[in-house]
């Protein structure tokens, strides 16, 4: 018979989660992401060893997702969404960050509707892109990480609009449709 103190630990050890990562190559890893560089919470799928300035036989190991830089448009894929850039009159120095499988200007109007907003929403900047949930989460992971969210449960940041746009920008490369910039409306 298996004492209380045996069945805890086995309890315990069924709650480990096991990650095998497969070691590749500098060149391959090139077209990766790393995981130190990584806005969302991916678990690292792959390392390189790189000889260490340190000499004398160390290594350096750079862990990377299994996620691409240059994302490609899923198949099928039709229309774009948008990550958008709200401010608000009543709320100096905050800005709204959201997306929106529609224009933001339609978006926007939908927020504007409800009882609770005193003064309307401006869209001051929208960023063109496919999966914009993804773009959005990961601009809010950043910002949050930095101190800029006000509320976690909120998509209010305390941010200038010209900082909101080059986070935004920056994560969002390589989720961007192109010809869609700046048309909004």
């Amino acid at each position: 018979m298996l004492s209380n103190k045996v069945i805890r630990i086995f309890k315990y050890i069924k709650t480990i989660k096991v990650m095998a990562i497969k070691r590749i190559t500098a060149e391959y890893a090139e077209a990766l992401i790393k995981v130190s560089e990584d806005q969302t919470d991916t678990d690292a799928s792959y390392f390189t060893l790189t000889p260490s300035i340190k000499g004398d036989g160390w290594d350096d190991v750079t862990y990377y997702t299994n996620r691409p830089k240059d994302i490609q448009i899923p198949k099928g894929m039709s229309g774009c969404q948008w990550v958008y850039v709200l401010t608000n009159p009543t709320m100096p120095g905050l800005c709204k960050i959201g997306f929106t499988k529609n224009k933001p200007s339609d978006r926007v109007k939908q927020i504007n509707s409800a009882t609770g907003v005193a003064l309307d929403f401006i869209v001051e900047w929208a960023f063109p892109c496919f999966n914009a949930h993804d773009v959005e989460k990961q601009v809010h992971k950043y910002l949050e990480k930095n101190g800029f969210r006000v509320n976690k449960k909120k998509e209010f940041f305390n941010i200038s609009v010209d900082e909101a746009k080059s986070v935004v920008k920056q994560v969002g490369e390589p989720y961007k449709m192109e010809s869609l910039e700046e048309n909004y409306e």
